[in-house]
């Protein structure tokens, strides 16, 4: 849990602008069994503007010092201080989505489980577009072995903004390796190569090996059927 604390979120906005969500990633090669290989996407990779960029809300020095304070003291693991100026934050500014997103990130490294899906279920009633917030919610059921829930919450974001490139592949991982969809998983996985230029080399290793596995499975069943 410290680990997944240290990168708490240096990058994330008070009100939320468009950070990048944490991003899941395997730690084994994903198998594959699907029954056919399924079909590049033809759909140009140009991505529409996203809507989390324009839910960014003005907000005092004040508040700004106080999470930044908060987010200093997560990354130091200093709870009590960081769990002070949050709540300090939600009470005096209840409509920005950040600080019930961080206290939901605390609540996860100090094992708060019930606390922690309050607070990222606050996050998104406040701002429906806060895209960190749909991922790092979906993470945190996806490790609670919520899996159809969390494919939930990863469409909600992809509802938000289809063209946000971590939830495609971070909903590609859930398929992969979580729910044993493969086909699903590539096709996620094509989407979030198109929209980020082809540039993760770890996701085009898993790739090459979904391809590859279709490819034997489609080779034996025409074995099969020479039989």
């Amino acid at each position: 849990m410290a680990a997944r604390a240290g990168i708490l979120l240096l990058a994330l906005l008070l009100g939320g602008c468009g950070a990048l969500p944490d991003v899941v990633s395997p730690t084994t090669p994903p198998p594959a069994d699907a029954a056919e290989s399924p079909q590049m996407p033809t759909a140009e990779a140009i991505a529409a503007e996203n809507p989390y960029l324009d839910s960014h809300r003005s907000v005092s020095g004040s508040a700004r010092q106080r999470f930044a304070a908060a987010t200093a003291a997560m990354a130091t693991e200093d709870w009590d201080t960081a769990r002070v100026d949050l709540e300090w934050l939600i009470e005096n500014h209840p409509k920005l989505s950040g600080p019930y997103l961080n206290l939901a990130l605390l609540c996860v490294a100090q094992g708060e489980v019930d606390a922690a899906e309050t607070h990222f279920q606050a996050a998104l009633e406040v701002n429906r577009r806060n895209l960190v917030a749909y991922n790092q919610y979906a993470i945190f059921l996806r490790e609670q072995g919520r899996f159809d829930e969390s494919e939930q919450v990863y469409l909600g974001a992809l509802e938000v903004w289809s063209d946000h490139a971590e939830t495609h592949r971070n909903i590609g991982v859930l398929y992969d390796l979580y729910r044993g969809e493969r086909e699903k998983a590539l096709q996620h996985y094509y989407r979030y190569q198109e929209l980020t230029g082809n540039t993760d080399r770890t996701v085009a290793g898993w790739i090459v090996l979904l391809e590859r596995q279709f490819s034997q499975v489609v080779l034996r069943g025409q074995q099969g059927g020479e039989d």
